[in-house]
């Protein structure tokens, strides 16, 4: 009669085929347990050679559109959303009163200008006085000689009555005479030299006629409000017939020549991005999708809210105040240009991911 088992019996012998699957399966097991802490080696050295952030944002600069002169808005071409060109009419102010103020300001120059005109006519009469003083001085001096040499003549020959004493007082009177007529004729001169007018009082009011023109002219030129580049108009509440005023911002108008991705990379991360680096750029609004892009700035300040609030500084919130957390600062990448426009929005989501291994 056979004992019953008590499963302390040693094990019977395996046969030889059982053993060496029983050892390849270890094989396996412990080759595929390598392969995989290989591949985690392999991927965390490729990440930390390769940062990326999921956090990222599409941007473009973005302008208020403003303009310089108040009034209704007489004519609006555009819509919300709209590409507009560069040079492209956003919207018109009534010009009417500006246009006015312009055709005052010319009347004013004119009249200004006629003014300088009928000076420099008077001007060049008072120079013809003066030439004709001149030579009435010339002739008076001339005759002086003549009269003072006939004198000088005549009063030797007085002694010895070779000249009668009226010859004399005759020659003497007509050469105090012709003196006379010297000193008239220098006083004459002198005075339409004097009388001659000065044309600065006027081309001063005439520059700042001008002036004023010039300023009218530009506030009509100012009422047609064109695209500064090409751009897309965006948030736009606006009707024909709202007045704008100077200064105030009437519609925003975003710069699609300029596409960029701020994505935030933690600060360890830093060290291994340099400006020029390409990255890699997958789009929320193109799933599936991945485009190039360059490295063009990295940030070197942000500010936590509400506790250090920095003015002018880019804000990044801590996800997590009770753990010590690595501190994010934007990376400014610059989408390239074959990326369809289509797909570039301010504010969408990207993912970026910096290739340093492809630096120039």
């Amino acid at each position: 009669m056979n004992p019953s088992p008590t499963g302390l019996e040693k094990p019977a012998s395996t046969a030889p085929g059982s053993a060496r699957r029983a050892r390849l399966g270890r094989l396996i097991g412990w080759s595929a347990v390598v392969m995989a802490v290989l591949a985690a080696v392999l991927l965390a050295r490729w990440i930390s050679h390769h940062p990326r952030s999921d956090n990222g944002k599409i941007s473009a600069p973005v302008i208020g559109i403003a303009p310089r002169v108040s009034g209704p808005i007489l004519s609006l071409p555009v819509q919300d959303n709209e590409l507009v060109p560069a040079g492209g009419i956003l919207f018109v102010i009534d010009p009417e009163p500006y246009q006015l103020a312009a055709d005052l300001a010319r009347a004013n120059r004119d009249a200004i200008k006629g003014e300088l005109e009928n000076a420099l006519r008077a001007i060049e009469a008072q120079r013809l006085q003066i030439r004709a003083a001149a030579g009435a001085l010339v002739q008076a001096e001339t005759a002086l000689a003549e009269a003072t040499e006939t004198y000088d003549r005549l009063a030797p020959l007085l002694p010895k009555r070779y000249a009668s004493q009226e010859q004399v007082d005759t020659a003497r009177r007509a050469k105090e005479s012709a003196a006379a007529a010297v000193e008239v004729a220098r006083a004459e001169l002198a005075a339409a030299e004097a009388s001659v007018l000065g044309t600065s009082a006027i081309e001063a009011r005439l520059a700042a006629a001008e002036a004023a023109l010039a300023q009218a002219e530009l506030a009509v030129r100012d009422c047609t409000v064109r695209a500064p580049f090409e751009g897309r108009v965006a948030g736009m509440n606006l009707a024909r017939g709202a007045f704008a005023r100077v200064a105030v911002d009437v519609m925003t108008f975003i710069d699609t020549g300029r596409w960029e991705v701020v994505a935030e990379f933690r600060e360890s991360e830093l060290r291994g991005i340099r400006v020029g680096d390409r990255a890699k750029l997958e789009l929320m609004t193109a799933p599936g999708k991945s485009f190039e892009g360059r490295v063009e700035s990295l940030g070197w300040g942000v500010t936590d809210l509400p506790q250090d609030p920095f003015a002018g500084l880019p804000i990044v919130m801590k996800e997590l105040d009770w753990v010590r957390l690595s501190q994010r600062f934007p990376v400014t990448i610059r989408v390239d240009k074959n990326v369809p426009p289509d797909l570039l929005r301010v504010g969408a989501s990207a993912t970026a991911t910096i290739l340093p291994a492809e630096r120039r």
